[in-house]
């Protein structure tokens, strides 16, 4: 058999000890970032695309050299990709119950939004040495923990079952409470 003498782990461990973790695909996700960047934005043109690549490289050069955004770059990443995993398999699973996302408007995608906030701040900052460790009166212990959840749970439930009126935006509300109606003129 071809891979019968092939170890997986020591090839991966071959490629950590080679820099590959370290020099080579910080170098290429950066080099694609800015270069994916500048080509949108034509910044020189719009047959600037050796251009971009110089500059590309450049940046990309430039900050593997920093060890520690290196650093940060390899340790939140790996938080970020966990996050979308379970947010991919939190929808797959309601996606299973039928919920789509026609049905993520209003308050549910607000809480969506800011979760999602949250949940890469804390990716970030916790990659960062030294903020990594919140403060005592910001960690949760296992009672406010199983409340937060059961608040939750009964908020998922309250939404579903929850009667569908028109929404109204923000911009007719704001116009009916502070426009000229409002005021008594026309």
């Amino acid at each position: 058999m071809v891979l019968e003498g092939l170890n997986l782990e020591m090839t991966i461990r071959q490629l950590e000890a080679a820099g590959f973790y370290q020099v080579l695909l910080p170098f290429i996700l950066i080099f694609t970032i800015i270069f994916a960047v500048l080509q949108k934005v034509r910044l020189f043109g719009a047959n600037a695309k050796n251009i971009n690549v110089v500059i590309a490289i450049l940046i990309a050069f430039f900050t593997i050299r920093a060890g520690a955004v290196v650093l940060l770059i390899n340790q939140f990443l790996p938080k970020v990709s966990a996050i979308v995993l379970v947010i991919m398999m939190l929808l797959l699973v309601l996606g299973i119950f039928g919920i789509s996302g026609d049905t993520w408007t209003g308050w549910p995608f607000f809480a969506a939004v800011l979760l999602s906030i949250v949940a890469v701040g804390w990716s970030v900052f916790s990659s960062i040495p030294g903020l990594g460790n919140l403060p005592t009166w910001i960690r949760l212990s296992s009672t406010d923990k199983g409340i937060l959840l059961l608040v939750g749970i009964m908020l998922i439930v309250v939404s579903m079952f929850k009667e569908d009126k028109p929404a109204e935006g923000w911009g007719s509300m704001l116009k009916k409470e502070f426009g000229p109606q409002a005021f008594g003129r026309k």
